[in-house]
């Protein structure tokens, strides 16, 4: 079902408007149930001082399946690391790998240890680090594997809400768009997505 976001497609500077508005006519934006007989991957963009979003997907043929999405601020990685295994006793989860961004292995200079090592402490694992490519290299990734997005409407309710409120920054100045996007709510899901489409 459409979750009413004409308005938010008709919004100029967005990166993925065209995208989902052609997924939604699809029926890829829709109820999209768990299969026990796949893994579930997990997806990060770790925040640092703000929020961390995890998606996860199950893929299949050539489907890219996104079953469920989990947000939130302000907590260290014990808690994402007891989300996931929630989800698990709950819904039956199986895992297969989890997907982090490059910088999860950089190292604190205080601690001498990175977010990588403390991922792994707690299990979770194995893990799959994202290659470094630019924000523009990434946006273009995820336009080109958009195709094979399917994305549940309720659990994943956020992160098309993110995906059709992206969009480039507008410099006042010169009334034009600048060649890079906005900095705000929309960023932690997005950049979890520029994750997956990059790894693959």
């Amino acid at each position: 079902p459409s979750r009413g976001l004409g308005d938010v497609y008709k919004r100029q500077g967005s990166y993925f408007a065209k995208f989902l508005r052609e997924a939604e006519a699809a029926g890829r934006v829709t109820h999209v149930a768990h299969d026990p007989a796949l893994e579930v991957d997990t997806v990060w963009d770790l925040g640092v001082g703000d929020a961390t979003a995890i998606g996860f997907r199950q893929l299949f043929n050539q489907e890219v399946r996104w079953i469920d999405y989990y947000e939130a601020s302000g907590e260290g990685l014990p808690h994402f690391a007891s989300v996931l295994s929630e989800k698990a006793r709950q819904y039956d989860y199986r895992y297969g790998k989890h997907i982090f961004p490059h910088d999860a292995k950089v190292r604190e200079m205080s601690t001498g240890q990175s977010r990588l090592d403390t991922i792994k402490r707690l299990g979770i694992r194995p893990v799959t680090i994202a290659p470094k490519f630019s924000i523009e290299d990434g946006i273009d990734a995820i336009r080109r594997r958009f195709p094979l997005y399917w994305f549940d409407a309720e659990k994943c309710g956020r992160l098309v809400d993110a995906i059709a409120n992206y969009r480039k920054e507008w410099d006042s100045h010169t009334q034009c768009f600048k060649s890079k996007p906005v900095h705000d709510w929309t960023s932690h899901p997005v950049d979890m997505l520029r994750y997956e489409a990059v790894s693959v």
